[in-house]
């Protein structure tokens, strides 16, 4: 297994969070791991594998994973970050987990994101928008669902680095658009020690305290 020097955290256990509509009714989608995980990347970062040569790096960040416990797929539309503070969204992806396994690593740099999962999973990776998180049934346990991993594609607009509080992702089923959101908090700082020095604490902090509000 590949060893990754990102430095990333997760709560005990995740929160299964459903969907609200733009409409306000409950949508289908169910976000796993809201208000549970944060990943930091720090940039420049001297690991070769992965692959942050610069301070405005692409970077890879995973932490947001989904499922369609419904009959009918849905369609991705547009994916946008929530309460980013000096980070930019260039492009997502929707990566299938097949019964949550060969999952990506948390934060990676953008060329290298697909190391250490199964490659033919990444082969049939999706574009946003188009694409598809096709049906899951509700009742396949813990660590059991087809889950999907919509990676989002994120540079710093400084060197001083940036963080998000979240991902915001609208998509269709039949002719109702809904929205869902969650909440695992992605971070790049400068570069520095193993948790690159207290900037990531000092990120970390700032997206706890904006979860509080949000």
């Amino acid at each position: 297994m590949i060893k990754y020097s990102i430095a990333a955290v997760a709560a005990a256990s995740a929160l299964l969070t459903a969907a609200c509509s733009a409409g306000g009714g409950a949508g289908p989608l169910v976000a796993q791991s809201n208000k549970a995980a944060k990943s930091c990347a720090p940039a420049p970062n001297k690991v070769a594998s992965d692959a942050i040569p610069a301070w405005n790096s692409p970077v890879g960040f995973t932490g947001a994973l989904y499922y369609n416990p419904t009959a009918s797929p849905v369609t991705v539309e547009s994916v946008s970050l929530i309460g980013a503070h000096n980070l930019v969204l260039h492009k997502a992806i929707v990566y299938q987990t097949r019964r949550e396994q060969n999952q990506l690593a948390p934060a990676n740099g953008w060329p290298a994101i697909s190391l250490g999962s199964d490659q033919a999973s990444w082969a049939r990776r999706q574009p946003v928008p188009g694409a598809v998180i096709d049906p899951d049934p509700p009742n396949a346990g813990d660590n059991s669902h087809n889950s999907y991993q919509v990676v989002v594609d994120v540079t710093a607009k400084t060197p001083a680095g940036g963080y998000a509080i979240g991902q915001e992702v609208s998509y269709r089923q039949g002719s109702t658009v809904y929205t869902v959101r969650d909440y695992s908090g992605y971070a790049i700082s400068p570069p520095g020690g193993p948790m690159s020095g207290t900037r990531c604490q000092a990120y970390w902090n700032a997206i706890s305290t904006a979860w509080q509000s949000s």
